[in-house]
């Protein structure tokens, strides 16, 4: 059963990434770091099952980029190449909600 809290809370988390991705004052790296710690703490068991795919299956995409990294501190994000944090936000910025939900 989908709860509406929990599809509120992915709008709020979606809204929230794009628009650290789109600010201007933070470097790349920073965005980075910003844009996936919006979706943390998403309540995905209120999700429909097909959603929570989704999103699993985009942060599993963030995860084999991260995986060429070692990332044990937040200044570990400037060693990342900038292909791969673009790729990173590219990927979390497509995690948004269906417009009807």
């Amino acid at each position: 059963m989908a709860d509406k809290a929990a599809y509120q809370q992915w709008r709020e988390s979606a809204a929230a990434a794009k628009s650290f991705a789109a600010s201007d004052s933070l470097p790349l790296w920073q965005k980075v770091h910003k844009v996936n710690q919006a979706y943390a703490g998403l309540a995905l068991e209120g999700l429909r099952s097909k959603h929570r795919h989704k999103l699993l299956a985009g942060f599993g995409e963030v995860n084999a980029v991260f995986a060429g990294y070692t990332i044990n501190s937040f200044d570990d994000y400037k060693k990342i190449k900038e292909a791969d944090l673009r790729e990173i936000i590219r990927i979390v910025c497509s995690l948004g909600p269906p417009k009807g939900k």
